[in-house]
């Protein structure tokens, strides 16, 4: 349910995106979550709300769609030149959170959109009483244009009022102005390259021009930008995993963390699996505490069949992240493919912690049921089942899993009052 009226919303918005591509990464989503936390303290929101969705898609851009959620697309990562950047937008998409222009936002459209199709309708009319066509076709077509050139007006001017709150936040947290000078520099260089999606656009934006000429005064007074570790190490994660290997080579030439970072992943990519895992260990060398560090390495393990090392590498992220749900997920998969003695149950206690957060992931509940499958309870099996087909909008198979499941359930267990539960929604 949860995705549809995403969707909705997204289309009705005016997004203009059909489908959504996410990528779940626990160090690029960690990072910007505590980005969101820090603005969200500052607008006087409650920062354990703050979430954040990764979308792959080079443009650069960000969004929200309803609720406190900010949609972030990877191309405003790896365009940003600091995290200054990065941090200027996700203040703006703040400022419509609060603001609540989504909310009215969805209001103005709907309003617009009544407007048109009453003006549709007269039009159709006068076309068929007046015996005239031609007349009924431009009142169509005008009263049409006018609806949503009036929506259009109410979009900018939320816009400027997310700017607002993104100046107040961004000076309050100490960041520069800087970043919202080079994210419009950028914008205005996308817009050269993509005439259609810029049209899109200024339907919708007020002109990037007058954006900076309405907050040239803050700009003036920018400081330098901001030094950030993790800002640079998610991009260069991203950069790695999303660029071709020739380009990460080219821009990531040096020796820094970073530069090592994002070439050991276009290594990786390149099959170079060996010289990517020991460009990992030359970092955890000085960086021996950094769980993502092991997460990655223990990736190309368990993805080129090293499930050994990799369940080594999973366990000590684990060990140093130990609320990092997607890492878990992934050690317990290790767990579950090696099979080993002991490893089933292991992989359900992770599982079974990684649900406290992740419990809309189908595959938690599909490698939770093979767990249960290999400890031989084939009612809780049904029962993880039954949670994989809610997660997978098949809600017709999942009711007849719960059914399946309680014959065999213990009656006062959580999985038979969760399926109990279930059936209880079927008409919902």
């Amino acid at each position: 349910m949860k995705k549809i009226i995403l969707i909705l919303m997204i289309l009705l918005w005016g997004q203009g995106a059909l489908a959504l591509s996410v990528i779940r990464d626990s160090e690029i989503e960690n990072t910007l979550t505590n980005y969101i936390q820090q603005i969200f303290e500052v607008v006087h929101l409650p920062p354990e709300n703050a979430e954040v969705v990764l979308i792959n898609d080079p443009s650069i851009n960000a969004f929200v769609a309803g609720g406190q959620t900010i949609f972030v697309h990877t191309g405003l990562i790896t365009s940003a030149k600091s995290a200054d950047d990065l941090v200027f937008v996700l203040s703006h998409e703040t400022g419509h959170i609060v603001g609540g222009h989504i909310t009215r936002g969805m209001a103005a459209m709907e309003q617009a959109q009544t407007t048109a199709l009453i003006s549709t309708l007269m039009g159709g009319l006068l076309a068929v009483v007046a015996g005239r066509p031609d007349a009924g076709i431009a009142v169509m077509l005008g009263s049409q244009s006018s609806a949503m050139g009036t929506f259009a007006g109410y979009r900018q001017t939320e816009e400027s009022s997310a700017d607002r709150v993104a100046v107040d936040v961004v000076n309050k947290l100490g960041y520069s102005m800087q970043g919202f000078t080079n994210v419009m520099k950028e914008i205005q260089a996308q817009e050269r390259l993509n005439a259609d999606e810029f049209q899109n656009y200024m339907r919708t934006h007020p002109m990037t021009s007058d954006r900076r000429q309405n907050l040239q005064r803050f700009v003036d007074k920018a400081g330098p930008v901001k030094e950030d570790k993790n800002f640079t190490r998610i991009k260069a994660k991203l950069a790695g995993f999303l660029w071709e290997p020739k380009l990460v080579r080219l821009k990531y030439a040096g020796q820094t963390s970073d530069d090592i970072y994002a070439r050991a992943i276009a290594d990786y990519r390149d099959h170079k699996t060996d010289k990517a895992l020991s460009a990992l260990e030359s970092l955890l060398k000085t960086e021996s505490d950094n769980g993502y560090l092991y997460e990655l390495k223990g990736q190309f393990e368990f993805e080129t069949g090293r499930l050994d090392a990799a369940i080594k590498d999973y366990e000590r992220a684990v060990e140093l992240l130990p609320d990092a749900a997607l890492i878990r997920i992934s050690l317990a998969q290790s767990l579950l493919e090696r099979a080993a003695k002991g490893d089933a149950k292991n992989a359900l206690d992770h599982l079974n912690h990684a649900t406290l957060t992740e419990s809309d992931s189908p595959l938690v509940w599909q490698l939770m049921a093979k767990a249960y499958d290999r400890l031989k309870q084939p009612a809780f099996a049904q029962c993880s089942m039954a949670e994989f087909y809610l997660t997978t909008d098949k809600r017709d198979r999942a009711l007849q899993m719960a059914k399946r499941a309680l014959k065999d359930l213990p009656e006062n267990s959580a999985c038979a009052t969760r399926m109990h539960d279930i059936l209880a929604q079927k008409d919902d």
